[in-house]
């Protein structure tokens, strides 16, 4: 587990709310204060679609982050600062097992709180294991992810 403190706060919202920068995360929940608290819980309901349902979509338990972001957006847009917010986002099968064969899951926290707005990751594995090489792999995974997005980071 590493936190990142994100120095340029302005250019990670823009790439978490306006761009596809993680539009591909599994997002497993989302949580903002503004007047109030909204929380999304990013369970799919396949019960509420009536139409084919894309086979994408058929597959997945849990939202993309492309699915939700333009409800978090309106949820957190306005004149004054959000008092804080917290996303969970999960590395989908295909970059979890790339990243680390034996995973069971990959987190990444992102959280605003007091002004300041971080990162903080997470990983399990899906055996008890003292081997922290797939830790060390998502966390310099995340890393490598923020910098290439020009996300300017301290740790």
């Amino acid at each position: 587990m590493t936190s990142f403190y994100i120095e340029n706060t302005k250019n990670f919202m823009a790439g978490l709310l306006k761009s596809d920068m993680f539009d591909s995360f599994e997002v497993r929940s989302f949580i903002a204060t503004t007047f109030t608290t909204f929380e999304i819980h990013c369970d799919y309901n396949k019960d509420f679609f009536t139409d084919v349902i894309e086979e994408e979509r058929e597959k997945r338990k849990i939202c993309l982050w492309k699915d939700i972001k333009h409800y978090a957006f309106d949820i957190i847009k306005g004149n004054k600062l959000p008092k804080s917010i917290k996303v969970v986002f999960s590395a989908n099968d295909e970059l979890r097992k790339s990243v680390y064969e034996n995973s069971s899951a990959m987190f990444m926290n992102v959280i605003f709180d007091d002004g300041e707005l971080k990162v903080i990751t997470g990983f399990s594995t899906k055996e008890f294991t003292l081997d922290k090489s797939g830790e060390y792999e998502w966390d310099s995974y995340v890393e490598n992810f923020l910098k290439n997005n020009n996300i300017i980071i301290r740790k």
